[in-house]
């Protein structure tokens, strides 16, 4: 389905916007598109970028020692529960 006209856009962003696509010498449709994806793109790398400093902030107060012993767990655990089926 073909899109025939934006409405409520400022004539001065429209004429913009029909210059800058004929700057980089792709037409409005292909420009809207390439719009778009860097837009999903800087929405990405923000998410990666909150998630990162939310992991940065609240690093885990669990030790190398804490650890083994919850993998050690888990191995005997699941070796209770299905002693046929051993996994790494």
């Amino acid at each position: 389905m073909a899109t025939k006209a934006l409405k409520g856009v400022d004539e001065g962003v429209w004429n913009m916007f029909k210059a800058q696509a004929a700057s980089r010498g792709v037409d409005m449709a292909e420009y809207l598109g390439i719009i778009v994806e860097e837009a999903q793109k800087q929405n990405a790398r923000e998410w990666w970028n909150d998630l990162l400093s939310f992991i940065e902030a609240h690093k885990s107060s669990l030790t190398d020692s804490d650890v083994a012993r919850m993998k050690a767990f888990r191995k005997r655990f699941r070796m209770r529960r299905n002693p046929d089926e051993i996994r790494p």
